[in-house]
């Protein structure tokens, strides 16, 4: 094995442990680790990391956090307000940060091993596209691993 599969092992590994999820199929835990960019041309030609999977990790995130608005009783308008914020890349970047993604995430060469708020907020819906992915399409298990980075649905927010 490789040293950047090595590599990519140990950081899959601190992200099952961080979000209490073990996936069946790492390599989609891998494919969401990776900024778009991060992969060395030698190893693959494929650039977009994990792009695809964080477009349905965005949509399965709003889709929780709307389904828990509404078995909350709360209106549209509560939801609205509850969801945006939640889902917003400062928002995402910031939950990521907190809870030490980072050290976990391959960024690109350019960003001198940096993650920035926009790859890191990539990276975490991306990991729950990841997590919806390999659990069969299973909401409670993105909704657990949403738990541990702090963006579940804020208790008792219905109708103010």
């Amino acid at each position: 094995m490789s040293t950047f599969h090595q590599v990519l092992e140990w950081k899959a590994t601190g992200v099952e442990e961080t979000i209490g999820y073990k996936f069946a199929d790492r390599a989609v835990l891998k494919e969401a680790l990776l900024a778009p960019g991060s992969v060395p041309l030698a190893i693959t030609t494929e650039r977009t990391g994990n792009k695809d999977l964080a477009q349905i990790g965005d949509a399965v995130l709003r889709l929780i956090l709307i389904l828990d608005g509404y078995i909350a009783k709360a209106d549209r308008a509560k939801i609205n307000d509850v969801v945006s914020p939640m889902v917003s890349n400062p928002n995402l970047a910031a939950k990521g940060f907190k809870v030490g993604l980072e050290q976990h995430i391959l960024a690109n060469p350019s960003q001198q091993g940096l993650v920035s708020h926009g790859v890191m907020a990539n990276a975490v819906e991306a990991i729950l596209g990841a997590v919806y992915l390999d659990s069969n399409l299973n909401t409670q298990a993105v909704r657990s691993a949403m738990a541990c980075l702090g963006l579940a649905w804020p208790v008792g927010k219905t109708t103010d």
